[in-house]
Formats: structure tokens, C-alpha cells, sequence
């Protein structure tokens, strides 16, 4: 094992905390909207919706990247992540964060054509569903170790 691996002991209760303020947060959201009574169009509330899981999603890659927590992420496992090294780890993390990172910006550089041109939010909820698809399939073929 490696020297650097000592400190990454196998543990989900950042990965619980950081569910349980999103959670938090999308509550204290939707009481603003509703106290604030601003009378967002659903459009734009929709679209506001998706940046926030999107910019959210981001810091959970952000998260993984400062902690080296790459067994966070599906198809790898605590062992593989502690017989990495630190620098595998981060590069790993590195290269998800970049991909969603692009997606995201992607994603709000559409919400703004969508505004401007008044697609349906249905349209809107869909592009946001194919582009986090086609950031997670780029993301298949990144390996621990290279």
C-alpha cells in the first residue's frame, strides 16, 4: 500500500452530508421562491432548477477531487483507489470535474439561447438530461491508473 493512502479510510459520511444538503438546500429554495413570490415563469424556474443541480453536481466532483474519495464515483472501488497514488486519484477526479465542468457550461450557455428563443421546458429538461448522459458516457473510458 501506499504511503499517501494511510489517511483514505473507506467512509460515506461526507458523500451523506453532502445529499442531505442538497436536499436542505433545494428546500430553503422553494420556501424563497414561495415567500419572495418573485412570479418566476415556470420556464425560468426550470431552467434555474437544472443549473443548480448542475453547478451542485460540480461540487461534488470538487469535493472528490480535495478528498480523494475516487471510490465515490461507480465503477471504482475503495481498494483500487487506496493502490493508487495520490496523484492518480487526483488526476482521475481532475478529469471528471473538467468534463462536467464543460457540460455545465454548456448547459447554461443553452438556457440562455432557450430564453432568448422561448423553447418549451420540456425541450429544456431534455437537453439537460442528454448532456449529463454524454458527459457520464465520455467519463466511462478514464481509468484509475494509467
Amino acid at each position: 500500500m501506499n504511503k499517501d493512502n494511510e489517511n483514505l479510510v473507506k467512509s460515506y459520511r461526507l458523500l451523506t452530508v453532502w445529499l442531505l444538503s442538497l436536499f436542505i438546500l433545494a428546500g430553503i429554495f422553494s420556501v424563497l421562491l414561495i415567500r419572495l413570490d418573485l412570479n418566476l415563469s415556470s420556464k425560468v424556474t426550470t431552467l434555474f432548477w437544472l443549473c443548480f443541480v448542475s453547478f451542485y453536481f460540480i461540487s461534488l466532483l470538487l469535493m472528490i477531487y480535495k478528498t480523494e474519495r475516487v471510490y465515490y464515483i461507480n465503477y471504482i472501488t475503495h481498494k483500487e483507489a487506496q493502490q493508487a497514488t495520490k496523484e492518480e486519484r487526483r488526476a482521475f477526479a481532475y478529469k471528471h470535474l473538467i468534463v462536467f465542468c464543460i457540460a455545465t457550461f454548456i448547459f447554461v450557455i443553452y438556457s440562455i439561447v432557450s430564453l432568448i428563443f422561448q423553447y418549451p421546458a420540456a425541450v429544456d429538461f431534455a437537453v439537460f438530461i442528454v448532456i449529463i448522459i454524454v458527459s457520464a458516457l465520455r467519463t466511462v473510458p478514464f481509468k484509475l491508473k494509467e
